[in-house]
């Protein structure tokens, strides 16, 4: 199965040891886990909608591609332009309702014959939720694929470092990775932040406004990311919006328990866990997170990780996977 793989450059090209964000993860995991997959990186920053779908659609065919994987939800990877691509589209989805447009991408694609996936159904009620206040008809996919699996050997658990760490885009909007940071200000906790070194203003400024704090990291390579979590005695997702959470089952996988910021009481990482004891819930307070870190100090680490291994394995990841490129095609080949 020959696979092209647009590639959204805004932070940078396709890089083996730098990862900057979820999306970013899950397109190295593609590459990781099949054989034949082609990257066509997109700026989808400078170069128009036409000339970025032009690219994907002539990269596809020249390849002679049996699909395209696309994740990202911009006009110029599944906007209205491309799905009359020759080569069928599996569009993934990773975000969360922000636009009423994306209901219309996705039953445009899904009209003509290419498919569409959501990474859990906490994402999809979302949308279901959004589909009702603008009156627009009911969110139809395909089907969910998980957005990470566990990978390698599992590590050994690790001597803890910290109480409470984080890893997170140094993003104002959807990571707030500095969260942590405020939530912990005047406490003796010993937390820790991951974050990445900024591009952008408006990125450049919430460094600038968080500059004062300790215990804080940028530009880890992926590994020593992996390293670094599994000294923590809890991890905290600070990001409420979140669709599924890779990070969340990154620190599960190394026997962390995790803390799940909310806005309602509910989270999409919730459906990542083992066991409903592997995680807690808070509602934007540093109260709520001190008590959430002294109620999971006395954590079954080894059977967190055990658990998660198992619920979460590469094996059970690329049956999924396969599962719905081998649907995407055939239901692609049946169109007249």
């Amino acid at each position: 199965m020959k696979i092209a793989l647009p590639y959204n450059i805004h932070f940078g090209e396709y890089n083996s040891d730098v990862v900057f964000g979820g999306i970013e993860k899950f397109c190295h995991q593609i590459v990781e886990t099949f054989d034949d997959v082609h990257i066509v990186n997109i700026d989808n920053d400078n170069e128009s909608v036409r000339s970025n779908t032009d690219k994907i659609k002539s990269f596809a065919k020249d390849i002679n591609a049996d699909i395209i994987i696309s994740n990202w939800h911009q006009a110029s990877f599944t906007g209205a332009k491309i799905v009359d691509s020759e080569v069928p589209i599996m569009f993934v989805h990773h975000s969360g309702p922000s636009m009423g447009s994306t209901i219309e991408i996705i039953s445009r694609l899904r009209t003509n014959s290419h498919s569409c996936y959501f990474v859990s159904e906490h994402q999809q009620k979302r949308y279901q939720d959004m589909a009702k206040r603008v009156r627009a008809n009911k969110v139809v996919i395909d089907g969910y694929i998980n957005s990470s699996y566990v990978e390698g050997d599992k590590p050994k658990l690790q001597s803890i470092e910290y109480d409470c760490a984080t890893i997170g885009r140094c993003d104002p909007v959807e990571k707030r990775p500095f969260l942590l940071k405020s939530y912990l200000k005047g406490t003796h906790y010993n937390s820790l932040v991951i974050t990445n070194t900024p591009k952008i203003d408006k990125e450049k400024k919430y460094l600038e406004r968080n500059s004062h704090w300790d215990g804080v990291i940028f530009d880890l390579n992926h590994s020593d990311v992996m390293k670094t979590i599994g000294k923590s005695m809890t991890y905290f997702s600070t990001c409420w919006d979140e669709s599924w959470g890779i990070t969340a089952l990154e620190a599960l996988s190394h026997g962390v328990p995790i803390i799940l910021n909310s806005k309602d009481g509910t989270h999409a990482s919730e459906s990542i866990v083992g066991s409903k004891t592997h995680y807690r819930i808070v509602n934007k307070s540093s109260e709520q997170l001190i008590s959430a870190i002294e109620s999971l100090r006395q954590s079954d680490r080894q059977a967190i990780q055990d658990m998660t291994w198992e619920k979460h394995s590469l094996e059970k990841w690329k049956n999924e996977f396969t599962n719905a490129i081998d649907k995407t095609v055939e239901n692609f080949k049946k169109t007249p």
